[in-house]
């Protein structure tokens, strides 16, 4: 699979990466901020770098709609991995130019068993805002097969 970027993750703190995106005027939803405020939302003092891939349910060899947990094992087969939830932020940092169209969804683990708690993020720009959002699923959401996912690979490109 195609290295889509490569990131560093991690090296500042989770208020100077706030800022940052502050700064850049980002936009957050209620779920973004409850997911910024999460004990799971963490930050690494050293940054790494990460190698990142996009693929959507298709390039996972599934052909109709799939639920989460189908989607995150096809990709566990082909050697991608979930990423950590601070990911989306240094991710939305380095994709200021993103076009708008598809939500780039951050395939991550749920924090917390709870349907009314947020399930990740992902990145959309709408009408050229730029957005940190998160968003809510239930486990048998159907994702269609054009949603496009982001997880984190240590394999170079094939």
């Amino acid at each position: 699979m195609k290295i889509f970027k490569t990131i560093a993750l991690g090296g500042i703190t989770k208020e100077a990466l706030l800022d940052q995106l502050t700064k850049q005027g980002i936009q957050f939803n209620a779920y973004a901020k409850t997911l910024f405020s999460d004990p799971e939302f963490s930050v690494n003092e050293k940054a790494e770098s990460v190698n990142l891939v996009k693929v959507n349910s298709l390039e996972l060899g599934l052909t109709k709609p799939s639920y989460y947990k189908d989607i995150v094992a096809s990709a566990k087969v082909k050697g991608l991995k979930l990423c950590p939830l601070s990911l989306a932020a240094f991710l939305r940092l380095e994709c200021l130019d993103q076009a708008e169209g598809p939500y780039l969804h951050i395939a991550s683990a749920k924090p917390k068993q709870d349907e009314e708690y947020p399930n990740g993020f992902y990145l959309r720009n709408l009408e050229g805002v730029l957005w940190l959002r998160g968003y809510r699923a239930s486990d048998d959401y159907e994702w269609p097969v054009d949603s496009e996912f982001v997880f984190r690979t240590d394999v170079q490109d094939a």
